[in-house]
C-alpha cells in the first residue's frame, strides 16, 4: 500500500513538487514551457489568459467569467475547494493553459457511469478539464500537459480520470484529444447541468 502519496496541502506549500518543464516545438524553434500549480499571485497573468479566449473557446471551456473577477477567484479559493489548477506559463510569464482537476463527485455524475457499469469512487477517481488559448492549440501541447496531468495523478493516488463535466457532442476536436490519448469516449448523449448534450469519457490509469 502506497504511503507517500501527495496531498492539496503538499503541493500548495510547495508548488515545486510538481513543476516541471517541457520543450514544445514549433516552426520558430523549441519554446520553453513550465507547468505549475496556479499560484496567488498569478492573478494579472490568469486575468490575461481568459480575455484572450476566443468566443468558440469559450463555448468549450466554460468559467464563471473570463475577467479579473474569476482570477482573483481562482487565486483566491487555491487549497479550498478540492481543485487543483495547473497553469502552462511560458517564459516572459504568459500563461497558455489552465488544466484543472476536481476532487469531489457529485451524484449525477456517479448515477450517469452506473449506465456504463462503472462505480465510480471519491477516493480513486478525479476529474479532468484542459483549456489551451487559440494560438498554442494543434501544437501538442495538450497531449504533453496531459501526461504530465496523468503522472500527478498517480501521485495523488488516482486510478481513474474522467472528463469533467463531459465534452461537448459537437467538440469534435476535444473528443479526437480524447480518443488520441487512450480514454473510453461513451457516445451516449446526457443532457448538463448548463442544457448542452455531452459525452462522457474516462482513462484508466495502469
Amino acid at each position: 500500500m502506497q504511503t507517500d502519496l501527495l496531498t492539496l496541502d503538499q503541493i500548495t506549500q510547495n508548488p515545486t513538487l510538481v513543476t516541471q518543464a517541457i520543450h514544445l516545438d514549433k516552426t520558430t524553434g523549441s519554446e520553453k514551457i513550465f507547468f505549475r500549480p496556479l499560484l496567488r499571485n498569478d492573478i494579472p497573468a490568469l486575468k490575461q489568459f481568459l480575455e484572450c479566449l476566443s468566443e468558440r473557446t469559450r463555448r468549450f471551456a466554460t468559467y464563471p467569467s473570463y475577467d479579473l473577477q474569476c482570477a482573483q477567484t481562482y487565486c483566491d479559493e487555491i487549497n479550498q475547494n478540492e481543485t487543483l489548477r495547473m497553469v502552462a506559463i511560458t517564459d516572459n510569464g504568459k500563461i497558455i493553459a489552465l488544466f484543472e482537476f476536481n476532487f469531489y463527485l457529485v451524484e449525477f455524475d456517479i448515477k450517469r457511469y452506473r449506465k456504463y457499469d462503472i462505480e465510480l469512487n471519491q477516493d480513486s477517481d478525479i476529474q479532468f478539464a484542459p483549456c489551451i488559448i487559440d494560438e498554442y492549440q494543434n501544437q501538442h501541447l495538450g497531449s504533453k500537459l496531459l501526461h504530465l496531468m496523468i503522472d500527478l495523478a498517480k501521485r495523488l493516488g488516482k486510478k481513474r480520470i474522467i472528463a469533467w463535466a463531459g465534452v461537448l457532442t459537437d467538440n469534435e476536436q476535444a473528443i479526437r484529444f480524447y480518443e488520441k490519448n487512450n480514454f473510453q469516449i461513451f457516445r451516449e448523449k446526457y443532457i448538463a447541468e448548463d442544457g448542452y448534450e455531452c459525452y462522457d469519457g474516462i482513462l484508466q490509469l495502469s
